[in-house]
């Protein structure tokens, strides 16, 4: 591979570029220039990586950043002393002592968020292959693009979900994103 000194280089700046916005972090003052440093040294990692190898290269020396990042947290986290006191054994006081605890009402959002926003998105998924397929995408093409939706728009009807505030607000989302997979479950559409 020619671009093996071009990696090895992308990897030794992405190290680089963790330990200088490590130092600059460290600092009792943040500076400007050592931030730049640092995170210029991760932008020539990736494009190293990139010019060397495209998104293989990428993923290679973003490894490396992972790993130098992990290094310098252990030894950050071996190296520190234990605080003078103990921490607190007292509640975190989100609620008020006696108040109830809405399990079903809590058990209720997670059932929307967790389990309905997925079989939402999962929906939408469906509906963008059809999409794709309608408009001439390889079959292929459009499977990976359904595959891409599916954790995109669940992390968006998650947030949306959680965000507001009011019950029927939260079905007529999730059921509105439903709706997107009418079209592409109606008899050979898929074929």
């Amino acid at each position: 591979m020619g671009g093996d000194p071009l990696l090895a280089a992308g990897s030794l700046l992405a190290a680089t570029g963790v330990a200088i916005l490590r130092l600059s972090w460290g600092r009792a003052g943040r500076s400007g220039v050592i931030n730049a440093a640092g995170w210029g040294a991760l932008a020539a990692a990736v494009l190293c990586g990139a010019a060397a190898a495209g998104a293989w290269g990428v993923a290679v020396v973003s490894l490396w950043a992972m790993a130098a990042g992990c290094a310098l947290l252990a030894w950050a986290g071996f190296a520190s002393q234990p605080a003078p006191t103990r921490a607190s054994s007292r509640r975190a006081g989100v609620l008020p002592a006696n108040a109830p605890l809405r399990l079903g009402g809590r058990v209720l959002t997670f059932l929307l968020v967790a389990v309905l926003a997925m079989a939402s998105s999962i929906a939408i998924a469906l509906g963008v292959r059809w999409t794709a397929l309608l408009c001439g995408a390889a079959e292929g093409n459009a499977t990976v693009l359904a595959l891409f939706a599916v954790p995109l728009t669940w992390t968006l009807l998650a947030y949306a979900l959680l965000m507001t505030d009011s019950r029927k607000r939260q079905f007529a989302i999730a059921g509105g994103a439903m709706l997107a997979a009418f079209p592409a479950l109606l008899p050979g559409a898929m074929a």
